[in-house]
């Protein structure tokens, strides 16, 4: 950077530091070396719950994504952890919805829109107060290693995505998926197995 630059960007080089440290004295759980967006904290970026949120070194968190790792459920509290490792890329608008454990391994990668949840409404019609209220269900979430996930896919509570796996644009996870494998659709399925032997993404 030359020295007309380094002056005339000073200001908002002190702002972006400003917003950085006050970001990392609230969550005490990030690591100081990730990059929570280009200002610190991404832009429109929403964490709730921040005690119980857990983020390794040298990831990013794309602009209006919500990380909430909820503290109850009405009346009912919640002993909830949102763990994320390190260098991890969320992109934009990512959502997740913690109130058990989700983990999510070092290295993923996720597209725009992914939403991630581990919990579900009861499901009964005619309950007062409609779905709401009714109590909920727990069932942790894993997103392993090295996890590719599409633009806006959706992986349903009690999933656990393999090592190095792929879930294609627009599928829904409702169930285990193996490492090194390409899951599409809704529900998502296994199409292809990676072959360490031939080196490529082979149909099964």
């Amino acid at each position: 950077m030359n020295t007309f630059k380094a002056i005339f960007t000073l200001p908002l080089r002190a702002v972006n530091r400003i917003k950085r440290d006050r970001f990392f004295r609230r969550f005490v759980n990030v690591d100081k070396r990730s990059f929570i967006g280009r200002d610190g904290i991404g832009k429109d970026c929403v964490l709730e719950g921040d005690e119980r949120i857990v983020v390794g070194r040298d990831t990013f968190i794309g602009g209006g994504s919500e990380l909430l790792a909820y503290k109850n459920h009405f009346e009912r509290p919640l002993d909830s952890k949102l763990i994320i490792g390190s260098h991890v890329r969320i992109t934009a608008r990512c959502r997740i919805t913690c109130a058990g454990t989700i983990r999510i391994g070092d290295d993923a990668l996720f597209g725009p829109d992914v939403f991630i949840t581990d919990h579900n409404h009861g499901m009964d019609p005619e309950a007062p107060g409609g779905y709401s209220p009714q109590d909920i269900t727990i069932r942790d979430v894993t997103i392993e290693e090295g996890v590719w996930i599409g633009q806006r896919a959706c992986i349903l509570p009690g999933v656990t995505i393999g090592a190095h796996s792929i879930i294609g644009v627009n599928s829904v996870v409702t169930h285990d998926i193996p490492p090194f494998s390409i899951a599409v659709g809704s529900p998502a399925r296994v199409i292809k197995r990676w072959s360490r032997e031939r080196k490529r993404w082979e149909s099964v």
